[in-house]
Formats: C-alpha cells, structure tokens, sequence
C-alpha cells in the first residue's frame, strides 16, 4: 500500500497503457518531484472512503488531490498538473473547455479498446521522496 503524503498526488489506473505512458512524460516535466504518482490499485482505502472515490471512478479517469484536499478529476485533474508542472497555462487551460472534457470523457471509455492494458499495475519509479 503506498502511503500518501502531503504533496498533491495523481491517481491513474496503473494497468492502461495510455494512463501509463501519460504518467511516464508528466514524471519527466515534473523535475523537482513535486507530485506523486499512484496507481488506483495501490490507493488506500482510507483515501478513497476520504474522497468518495469509487473503483467505478478511479477507472474512468484521473484524479489530483491536492494538498488542500481539493479534488479534481478527467480534463481538469490534467490542467492542474500541467499547470503545476509547465509554464504552459494558456495551453493547459485549454483542457477546462467542454470540448476537451467531452474528448476526454470519449477516450477515457475507449482507451483499453484503444491503447490496450496491461497484467499488472505499473508503479511509476522515481528516486524522489
């Protein structure tokens, strides 16, 4: 079980491809190990009782907690974490449009259709605390 501290944490599913791969690159931009990376499967359940988080939910798309216990989730948890980690925020306030949260919400539902999934969670590694 990973212990969750107070720095903002990205929930993925640690089994799709594209969730995988999309928190590969958001660990490369994020430097100065600002963020923690954990796999839905890997989620206490103290943490998901905490947040109202379902299995159902944490399938569908990604969540950010930031260290104000607010929570956002799909397109807006991404604009969070681009605009933690870039200096990109005209580009990443982009994905708070309806049009990016439906495409968003498109390809979440495809995206084990699409990109495939893997037989076990992938814990991303990093030499950060």
């Amino acid at each position: 079980m990973v212990k969750l501290t107070s720095r903002p944490y990205l929930i993925y599913d640690g089994i799709c491809n594209l969730c995988i791969g999309s928190v590969k690159i958001l660990n490369i931009l994020d430097k100065s190990g600002l963020i923690r990376f954990v796999p839905y499967q890997q989620l206490p359940t103290s943490a998901r009782e905490r947040y109202g988080l379902t299995k159902n939910m944490l399938q569908g798309r990604m969540h950010l907690i930031l260290d104000n216990n607010s929570i956002s989730s799909g397109s807006l948890a991404i604009t969070e974490v681009c605009n933690l980690l870039t200096s990109f925020h005209f580009l990443c306030n982009l994905l708070k449009t309806k049009p990016a949260q439906l495409l968003y919400n498109w390809i979440a539902e495809r995206r084990y259709r699409i990109f495939g999934c893997r037989d076990s969670c992938f814990i991303v590694a990093t030499n950060r605390t």
